[in-house]
């Protein structure tokens, strides 16, 4: 998942699968949940915190009738305890969280969510999921959470266990188990904490778009425990790269030959891991990206600049190379030099300017489409989509509402 601080590729060298302590007879038996989604089909929506400053989204600016869930970005880990990630908009100054408490009242539908962790808070999961006694303090600290905050359950976005994610990440080769063991002790204790207040509190994940984090998981197992799984499809190239290439590409398209991208970098390959995984289908949500990235100084080439190596990050909304959809609706469609193209094999748009040599990766409805048919058709869970404020006319956001809502209601 894209978070504010992405810098660097998402791919590590695969560390050594160790055994693990088997402590696993000790744990209780995972919990089998139980799904709460409001309507057939799930739309996630992640907010981000820091959508209050700068941008000035704010969860009043939601139209909750799009959406199933709100995953809030993002809680933080200190000393193995969930604890709030901004207090200057969180829980106190422009304070999100009686916000959204406040717009819960109005859209009793909605399912709210604090996500855990994310590309910059992630370094504290390896720990507090070594032990039975680390499991249960990060456990009883999300519970806590909750209760105090007013949210419907929990999103844990470790990234990502085993290798992988940002520089401060730390790892263990029995993350791997350790991720399985975490997720049950918190299916408890949440539904202890649910039976006890009277209503079900939701567990869910987000999980790496990359057969790595498969091989680095117990997919089959956690499965069990998590409400549903919200795949990351997207970030398969972006500016960490040299090169031009799709961000969310559904299918493998063979002219995609670069170092570092793996066949299985698009949504089809990804989905297709997690079902051979034994993750059901229907708690599959496929993820959605209302981002693009940009690169300058790409030859043309004999694609239009794609697939071409580049000078370095180009525009962006917020910071160089990444582009609102907003921003590339707005501003660059079609327009300033810079004209659409299609890749028929990969279903994948983007934007060239001849010119300035500037190359744009992004989603645009007829490639939404076809994902939101796929979902559809393979019975998937839904879609999820990072993030909210990137799409102000909401063009990609009513796509998916009136094929995964709207229509699913008729």
């Amino acid at each position: 998942m894209r978070k504010h601080l992405l810098a660097a590729s998402l791919a590590a060298s695969l560390m050594p699968l160790l055994g693990h302590a088997a402590d696993a007879a000790a744990e209780a038996k995972p919990v089998a949940a139980t799904p709460q989604a409001s309507k057939p089909y799930r739309v996630v929506a992640y907010y981000i915190s820091w959508g209050a400053y700068g941008r000035s989204y704010f969860p009043s600016d939601i139209d909750y009738s799009k959406v199933t869930h709100i995953n809030y970005a993002f809680a933080n880990i200190k000393d193995g305890r969930v604890v709030v990630g901004d207090s200057g908009v969180d829980d106190g100054g422009k304070n999100n969280f009686a916000a959204l408490r406040k717009a819960k009242k109005k859209n009793p539908h909605v399912r709210t969510l604090i996500s855990v962790g994310g590309w910059s808070w992630s370094s504290g999961f390896s720990d507090a999921a070594a032990t039975p006694g680390s499991r249960k303090v990060f456990a009883d600290s999300a519970v806590e959470f909750i209760r105090d905050h007013g949210f419907d359950g929990v999103d844990i976005d470790w990234e990502f266990p085993v290798e992988g994610g940002a520089e401060n990440m730390k790892h263990r080769p029995e993350d791997k188990q350790n991720y399985t063991l975490l997720t049950a002790a918190l299916r408890q204790a949440l539904d202890a904490a649910g039976k006890a207040d009277g209503k079900y509190y939701e567990l869910t994940t987000a999980v790496w778009g990359n057969d790595k984090f498969v091989a680095n998981t117990e997919m089959d197992k956690v499965s069990r425990d998590f409400d549903f799984i919200n795949v990351m499809t997207y970030d398969f190239n972006g500016t960490w790269n040299k090169f031009s290439g799709h961000n969310a590409p559904f299918a493998n398209d063979p002219a995609y030959d670069k170092p570092g991208i793996a066949k299985t970098f698009n949504v089809v390959s990804s989905v297709e891991a997690y079902l051979k995984a034994g993750v059901p289908a229907d708690k599959l949500v496929v993820g959605v990206p209302l981002y693009g990235y940009s690169w300058k100084g790409c030859a043309a080439g004999d694609s239009n600049g794609e697939y071409q190596d580049c000078n370095g990050k180009g525009r962006g909304t917020w910071e160089d190379g990444n582009l609102d959809f907003r921003d590339i609706e707005k501003n660059l469609l079609d327009k300033k030099g810079f004209k659409r193209y299609w890749n028929d094999t990969a279903k994948a748009a983007f934007l060239y300017n001849a010119e300035s040599g500037e190359f744009v990766t992004y989603e645009d409805p007829q490639a939404l489409k076809i994902k939101l048919d796929y979902i559809k058709s393979k019975g998937l869970g839904g879609a999820m989509y990072w993030e909210i404020t990137a799409d102000r006319k909401q063009t990609l956001i009513n796509l998916i509402a009136a094929e995964l809502l709207t229509k699913s209601e008729k």
